[in-house]
């Protein structure tokens, strides 16, 4: 039986020729890609987002503005979604003593001065402060957040809505305005359902809080 003979240097040669013209007409078309799709996304994308940032900062007023006003009990602090809210946003309701009280992971309530609590979040944050539109509903919510803050243990996304040991942020402003003058802030359609989660964007969408102004850090 013949062994069969090994392939020829000139075969070779040419096989490895015919690959590297392959990889880099591969490699020419990948760069083209990538190349096309970055200036889609600058221009779709990353564009509208600091066209956006750029707007809402020339309506926005600055941070020290939001530190000189006088906030009332029941006001709330939200701040839409960020790195430094989880991307899930965050809110705190403004208590008889000034404070800000607000249920948080790390807490899991805190009761924080407002300068302490505007450092909690990264520069480029913004604040949208709310107040509701009867003042005593309001102060009925702060006084209720100052007798019962201490009552929240844990910090959890858990849908019982009469559950004040376990909480979060916008469920716990919720509870205060609910529980004090029945004021649903989430003003859903079956509002005697005691389940179900309170995002901060529902707060931010009720029709019984008027906005103060937004500001950025």
């Amino acid at each position: 039986m013949k062994k069969s003979s090994p392939p020829r240097p000139q075969k070779v040669m040419l096989v490895q020729h015919w690959f590297k013209k392959v990889n880099k007409k591969r490699i020419k078309w990948s760069a083209v890609y990538l190349a096309t799709a970055g200036a889609l996304h600058r221009l779709l994308v990353e564009g509208r987002r600091q066209r956006a940032a750029v707007k809402r900062q020339q309506q926005d007023m600055p941070l020290s503005t939001l530190k000189s006003m006088k906030l009332e009990p029941g006001d709330i602090l939200y701040t839409p979604s960020s790195e430094s809210t989880y991307y899930a946003g965050h809110m705190g309701i403004v208590g008889l003593d000034g404070k800000v009280y607000h249920v948080h992971p790390y807490g899991p309530v805190f009761a924080d001065t407002l300068d302490w609590y505007l450092t909690r979040f990264y520069e480029g944050d913004r604040f949208i402060v709310f107040r509701t539109k009867l003042r005593q509903v309001g102060t009925r919510a702060a006084e209720w957040v100052q007798e019962n803050y201490e009552q929240v243990r844990f910090y959890r996304l858990q849908t019982n809505l009469l559950s004040i040991e376990q909480n979060y942020c916008s469920k716990f402003i919720y509870q205060a305005y609910k529980f004090t003058s029945g004021l649903d802030l989430w003003e859903r359609k079956f509002a005697k359902m005691k389940q179900g989660f309170i995002y901060p964007f529902r707060i931010e969408r009720s029709s019984n809080l008027d906005v103060l102004g937004t500001f950025y850090k």
